[in-house]
Order: structure tokens, then C-alpha cells, then sequence
């Protein structure tokens, strides 16, 4: 299927804006959180909330029949204009099933301008017979976890409804110490930031690592500085504080591992002669970090760095097998990779 045949988030945003609506609509993709938000900005659009109760139905593939489905979109809406079906997991309706919603989608009439149906796929990605019977008098949604840029505009967008703005630094801690492939969860993070600046207009990088990680993320971040700055007794102090709080010894091994794989990245653009603007181009980070990076980059050689990456391997082991002691082997691995850069 070719980026053509459907629209991704924005463009079904774009598209509720209008008031050319299609009966029929088809969700897929990876991302549930953008799936349910796209629900539920159409149901906002098409059905007051006072007139929802009964003008508003979900079914659910394997658990519902075709034929239930097929009689509650005939059935006129109750004192409203419109009403909306939606067919969730429908990845989870039998070939038989399957075949009969086809056939029905072929023959919907448009004489029928009161119902419209969604039909969502929590997995999977729906057979070509369905696309091509939805595409006929309906659109195609495909909902995917966005790529960096775009997830920007996101925050920055979340972050303007409450007329704030998030200075770069903050935006960077903020990606940085949250899983950003999980959509819910970050916007679940990006809720607690706001409730916690009130009335503040810019967010800044305390506010984000006081509100999701504590004392914790400011240590994690320190030892990462000391260890691109080759500062051993910081560095091992900053693990000693990170080791009295909750954050897990495979988490701080991640930091480490993605420190080094940046400080790497940096090194070889340097050797290929970019400036600071070409290095973050290609890394596409602040220009705070890309300085700090620079910087780091230039405390180690190409072999003390791919010295580093086997001894992130052998902490990676060890952490996993469990037979020592994690602040041990972390401790440890700091230790190594100052001294291997300091021969």
C-alpha cells in the first residue's frame, strides 16, 4: 500500500476539520494511543455528548456478529442527526465474517447519510479485499508512532494549549527520559509538567526533571557529562547517589551505552571535517548538547571509544546473568572506560 492510498494523524485531523465526512473509515498501525484520540476527536464532531448514549455503539470483532453490526447501522439515529459504529479488533473476525462485511461495504448506499462506521485493527494490517471495499466510499488511517521531528511539533503543540512554551534544553530531557514509542505515556508525562509549572508560560529543563524523574534524572545526566568529560571521581560519586534512588541498573547501562554512541557519532563527523551546524544536522540535537558532544569528543580516540562498546557488552552480561553485584558492574565499567582513555 503506498503513502497515497491513506492519511496518517495530521491528515485525518485536517480532514475532521471539513464537513465533507466519508460513511466509512478504516484504522490501522501500530499506535492504539492516536487511534483512540482520532475516535474520539470524530465523536466529538459528529455526536453531541447528551445524544451519545444511544447513538453511539461498539462492537468487537469475534465477539459480535456481522448481522448485530449490520442492524444497529440501518437503525435511525435517536433524536440526533448522525450516529457512529465502531468495530474494534477487527483483525479477530473469522474469513466467513470477513467475507460478508466486504460484501456489505460494496453495497452500501448512500442513501444511508445517518450512520457512520469506523473499523479499527488493534494488529495486524487489513487484506487488500477490505482497503479496496473501505477506499470506494470511505479513507484509509493509518496511525503510526511519529517520527522525531514530528513528535516535536507534538509537545510543543500539547504544551501551547495551555499557553506554555518548552525551552529547547527541557524538550531534549523531556524525549530523553521518556520511552517516546509510547505515546500514552508521554502525554501522560507531558500532563503532569503541565499541572506542575500552573502558572508558569515557559517550561524549562528543572521543571521536566523534577516532574518525572526527581534528583535521580539530574544525577543520570551528570554522570553521563563526567564520563565524556573523563571525570572519574564524579562520575563514580554520581553513580553512588544514582544507586540510593529507584532507577533501574539496566536503564543507567541504556544512558551509558546511548552517551557513548553519541560522543562516537560526534567523533567520526568531526574526523569527516562538519562544523557544529553539520553535526546537528545529522544528529538532529540541541545545539547545547551538540556542544557538550564536541567537546566530549575530542577526550577520546576511535579505539578507546569501540574499547567502550565491548566493555558496555560485557556490563550488558553481567547485569542480565545476575551473578554480580549491578553498582559493582556499573562501577566498574565507568572505571574502564575512563582509564582505557586515560592510557
Amino acid at each position: 500500500m503506498n503513502q497515497k492510498d491513506f492519511l496518517d494523524y495530521q491528515g485525518i485531523l485536517n480532514h475532521l476539520k471539513k464537513e465533507n465526512l466519508r460513511p466509512i473509515y478504516l484504522f490501522f498501525g501500530k499506535e492504539d494511543y492516536l487511534k483512540e484520540s482520532t475516535l474520539n476527536k470524530f465523536k466529538d464532531k459528529v455526536i453531541p455528548s447528551n445524544q451519545r448514549e444511544l447513538n453511539y455503539k461498539v462492537f468487537y470483532g469475534g465477539k459480535n456478529s456481522l448481522t448485530e453490526i449490520m442492524k444497529e447501522i440501518e437503525i435511525i439515529p435517536f433524536m440526533a442527526k448522525y450516529k457512529l459504529i465502531v468495530l474494534k479488533e477487527a483483525e479477530n473476525i473469522d474469513k466467513t465474517e470477513r467475507v460478508k462485511l466486504i460484501d456489505y461495504l460494496n453495497h452500501w448506499h448512500l442513501t444511508n447519510n445517518f450512520s457512520f462506521l469506523i473499523i479499527i485493527y488493534k494488529e495486524n494490517i487489513p487484506d487488500k479485499e477490505l482497503i479496496a471495499a473501505v477506499k470506494r466510499i470511505g479513507l484509509i488511517v493509518k496511525l503510526d508512532i511519529p517520527d522525531k521531528s514530528e513528535l516535536t511539533l507534538w509537545i510543543k503543540a500539547k504544551f501551547r494549549r495551555s499557553n506554555k512554551k518548552i525551552t529547547p534544553e527541557a524538550l531534549y530531557y523531556l524525549q530523553s527520559l521518556v520511552d517516546t514509542t509510547d505515546l500514552r505515556y508521554l502525554f501522560n508525562e507531558i500532563e503532569k509538567i503541565d499541572v506542575y509549572t500552573k502558572d508558569k508560560e515557559l517550561v524549562e529543563k528543572e521543571d521536566v526533571i523534577t516532574t518525572i524523574s526527581g534528583s535521580e534524572a539530574i544525577n543520570i545526566f551528570q554522570v553521563l557529562d563526567y564520563l565524556g568529560e573523563k571525570k572519574l571521581p564524579q562520575a563514580l560519586d554520581g553513580l553512588v547517589k544514582l544507586d540510593q534512588g529507584n532507577l533501574p541498573y539496566l536503564s543507567i547501562l541504556a544512558m551509558i551505552y546511548r552517551q557513548i554512541r553519541l560522543i562516537l557519532q560526534t567523533k567520526l563527523l568531526l574526523l569527516e571535517g562538519a562544523n557544529l551546524t553539520k553535526i546537528r544536522e545529522e544528529l538532529k540535537l540541541p545545539v547545547f548538547v551538540i556542544e557538550k558532544l564536541e567537546r566530549q569528543a575530542r577526550n577520546y580516540t576511535i579505539q578507546e571509544l569501540c574499547q567502550a562498546y565491548k566493555l558496555l557488552n560485557l556490563a550488558d552480561l553481567e547485569l542480565k546473568d545476575n551473578q554480580k553485584n549491578p553498582q559493582i558492574v556499573l562501577e566498574e565499567l565507568v572505571i574502564n572506560i575512563i582509564n582505557e582513555g586515560n592510557k
